[in-house]
Parts: C-alpha cells; sequence; structure tokens
C-alpha cells in the first residue's frame, strides 16, 4: 500500500470545496438577473439537487453565487410588478400569479399567512387536552 506524500496527483474528479469552475458563477448570476428558476442553472451546468444542496454546504464560494442569484432573481419580480404599476397602473398584470410566484420562490419573506403565537399571561397553553363538558338543560333530562 502507498501513502500519498502530496506530490502524486489526485485521481478522478477534484472536489470543489474552495473553488468553481470556471464560467460557473456567471451562469448563475446571470439566471437569477433574467428571473429564472434554479434549475435553469442546475441544468446548465450538470448538477443535481443532491449535489446543489452538497456545494451549498461545502463551497463557500457556491453558496456566495447562489445568495446573489436569489437576491438578483427576487429583484427581477419585484421589478415586473413595479414596472406594470408604474406604466400602466398594473392592467393586465396577473397579480395572483405573481404573488403565487413570489411566495413559492421567496418563501422567506413573502407569504399571505399569518401566523399567531396563542399564549396565556407570556406563557404558551400546555399541550394537555382541553376538556370539554356537556351541560344539558333541565328540559333534556326527562
Amino acid at each position: 500500500m502507498m501513502l500519498n506524500t502530496g506530490d502524486e496527483k489526485r485521481r478522478g474528479r477534484p472536489r470543489l470545496e474552495t473553488t468553481m469552475p470556471e464560467g460557473w458563477h456567471e451562469i448563475i448570476i446571470e439566471a437569477g438577473r433574467e428571473g429564472k428558476h434554479i434549475t435553469d442553472f442546475l441544468i446548465t451546468l450538470g448538477i443535481s439537487w443532491e449535489g446543489h444542496h452538497a456545494l451549498l454546504k461545502r463551497n463557500i464560494k457556491y453558496s456566495e453565487s447562489v445568495d446573489e442569484y436569489t437576491k438578483l432573481c427576487e429583484n427581477y419580480w419585484y421589478n415586473l410588478a413595479h414596472k406594470s404599476m408604474d406604466e400602466n397602473g398594473g392592467q393586465g398584470f396577473n397579480s395572483r400569479l405573481w404573488s403565487l410566484i413570489v411566495r413559492n420562490k421567496f418563501s422567506s419573506r413573502w407569504s399571505d399567512q399569518s401566523r399567531i403565537d396563542v399564549t396565556s399571561q407570556g406563557e404558551k397553553i400546555d399541550s394537555n387536552p382541553i376538556q370539554i363538558e356537556i351541560v344539558r338543560k333541565k328540559d333534556d333530562e326527562d
């Protein structure tokens, strides 16, 4: 068995912890500028969903590029609605579709749900089951 002294070239595909292949950043950023779905650059770069998630965890440059993509993409969709409002007061703009897109693509910042924290005197309600007592009128007892 030979020990790797570091002088030998490693076999196989290089790991992408600290670098990205040339052109990846530009492809990712362009997809964001055009408001394209993330699958657009994943397909172009030949990255699977599993590979994408692995790269997000272990490659800072890739993660930073995807963060920038997300900002640019959100900006694209926001500006699309803004432009429509400026040009013609939003006539013909499908606001329901737009809302669905931004809520799904950017769910951490865009939502139409209200979250209500139910508390009692500042404390969360205990998870014990609620008991209900049925009280009948005197007339119903006969």
